[in-house]
């Protein structure tokens, strides 16, 4: 199994993870396609295909569980779930 797919999973973990690096686990998502780009306002905006959700970023270099929870549902829409990356 990939150290990015490993990443996703710990995103769609119970209980939510509390650590999960920034730089790490966006560069796990641009491995699946997602297009990432970091606003001004200390955003991520992320695209697939014709899709896009935004994500506030930490401060930190770590992601709290609200954006934890946000990402996962971004990643739900967009239909990259660990179940449907694993194929």
């Amino acid at each position: 199994m990939s150290k990015h797919l490993q990443k996703i999973q710990k995103i769609f973990s119970h209980p939510l993870p509390a650590n999960l690096d920034v730089k790490k686990t966006l560069s796990a998502i641009e491995h699946f396609g997602v297009r990432v780009e970091v606003t001004k306002n200390h955003r991520a905006k992320l695209f697939f295909e014709d899709k896009e959700g935004i994500v506030q970023l930490p401060h930190g270099d770590h992601f709290t569980k609200d954006e934890v929870v946000q990402l996962k549902h971004i990643l739900e829409d967009f239909g990259l779930t660990p179940e449907t990356l694993k194929k």
